[in-house]
């Protein structure tokens, strides 16, 4: 983990930035206040701070090891022979799509910026 001061420093600047936006009125005291709950403590031990709309079990992480060892199970939808395996696969569908996709705009903003920063050289 990063140095405990390095982390103070920049929680203690995040927060007074927020401020600022709060007192200039571009943040409303909730907002500010909800932003400011979710900041981590002092030191760098994490907020026990969760956001409502995650908290759900629609909402849980992905466990790749928790699904490879349901796949091996047969009575398990995560198993490819289980016969409702196409239902419980659609449920992860396009994820693998969208982190194809933002490799690819990586990639091709890295290739650009190293075109053009060789032109100007």
């Amino acid at each position: 983990m990063a140095d405990k001061a390095a982390v103070n420093r920049s929680l203690n600047t995040v927060r007074t930035e927020l401020e600022y936006l709060r007192d200039s009125g571009v943040l409303t005291p909730p907002q500010f206040n909800s932003i400011a709950a979710q900041l981590p403590q002092p030191g760098g031990a994490p907020s026990p701070y969760v956001d409502p709309h995650y908290a759900s079990p629609q909402y849980q992480p992905i466990n790749p090891a928790q699904i490879a060892q349901q796949a091996q199970d047969p009575n398990h939808p995560a198993n490819p022979s289980n016969p409702k395996h196409h239902e419980w696969a659609k449920k992860f569908e396009g994820i693998g799509g969208k982190l194809g996709n933002a490799a690819l705009w990586g990639a091709g903003a890295t290739a650009g910026s190293d075109l053009v920063n060789s032109m100007l050289r």
